[in-house]
């Protein structure tokens, strides 16, 4: 109940178990009760409290809000998140380029399985050269570096 108090929309029940960290499983008996009894209305799109007075005692006692919900509610939450995500990327990327393992865990090995794979996948230059020839692409990345 003290999620949808806090809500700014109607929610489904899945959401609401994931804000709440209840299983679903949970959480749609105790709306649907809540619907039986008129504490609850099913709205488009989920589920919003019907009672104004249950809603403001429960934003007053306990505040349970979503990130998505809370970064929305802040003044200039769309230009400040783009540049904090910025930023992130490029320190990752300044990582990967001193370690191209950055993000690999440590103590980690591709299995024989992919190491096949991999080793099917490989052509020689010369094979490469012959596919050029005839008008197809080699790689993606090789071709577009080449300015195909």
């Amino acid at each position: 109940m003290a999620v949808l108090a806090n809500a700014d929309e109607p929610l489904t029940g899945y959401r609401v178990s994931k804000i709440a960290g209840v299983p679903a499983q949970k959480v749609y008996p105790e709306l649907k009760k809540g619907v039986k009894t008129g504490a609850v209305q099913e709205a488009k799109g989920g589920f919003v409290l019907s009672d104004p007075d249950i809603r403001e005692l429960l934003q007053r006692r306990v505040r349970i809000r979503w990130d998505e919900e809370w970064d929305r509610a802040r003044e200039g939450w769309d230009e400040a998140t783009s540049a904090v995500l910025a930023a992130g990327l490029s320190a990752i990327n300044e990582k990967l380029r001193a370690n191209r393992y950055y993000l690999r865990p440590k103590g980690w090995k591709p299995s024989p399985e992919t190491m096949k794979v991999v080793a099917e996948m490989k052509r020689s230059p010369a094979k490469d050269a012959a596919i050029r020839r005839a008008g197809g692409w080699t790689s993606p990345r090789k071709d577009w570096a080449r300015g195909r």
